[in-house]
């Protein structure tokens, strides 16, 4: 019988992790690597979060918002607000907010109506998002 396994590279930072056995770390580990590589990711080649990027809304609370895509807007007053911008959500991620059942349990996001096809998310930290303008 063969084994399927891929084997784990040798490295120091591999050797590092290996040897980690309590599931707290491992945790903490992860969540450093996932918030390192949205930034790393956010500002590859200079590119930033700006009005018209699409980006995808990640470690954010409440968690009916994780995973919805849409389009940065322009701050309506002209004024900039420092770590935060308007996100317009695409039809597919409008549809997903609409029918999860969390939104009734928080006041941060509320239920779109039946004939908004792209809801406003308004103020959503700049952390809480990745350039999406490659997702498919």
């Amino acid at each position: 019988m063969s084994d399927t396994t891929t084997p784990t590279p040798t490295t120091p930072a591999a050797d590092t992790i290996t040897a980690l056995t309590d599931p707290a770390e491992l945790r903490t580990l992860r969540t450093l690597v996932t918030d390192r590589l949205a930034t790393v990711l956010t500002h590859t080649h200079g590119d930033e979060i700006t009005p018209g990027r699409r980006v995808r809304l990640i470690r954010i609370s409440p968690v009916c918002m994780a995973n919805l895509t849409g389009t940065v807007q322009p701050h309506a007053t002209g004024k900039k607000t420092t770590g935060r911008a308007d996100v317009l959500l695409d039809e597919s991620s409008t549809e997903a907010l609409r029918r999860d059942h969390r939104v009734e349990n928080t006041r941060r996001a509320t239920r779109p109506a039946d004939d908004v096809k792209r809801h406003l998310l308004p103020s959503i930290p700049l952390d809480c998002m990745i350039l999406a303008d490659h997702d498919s």
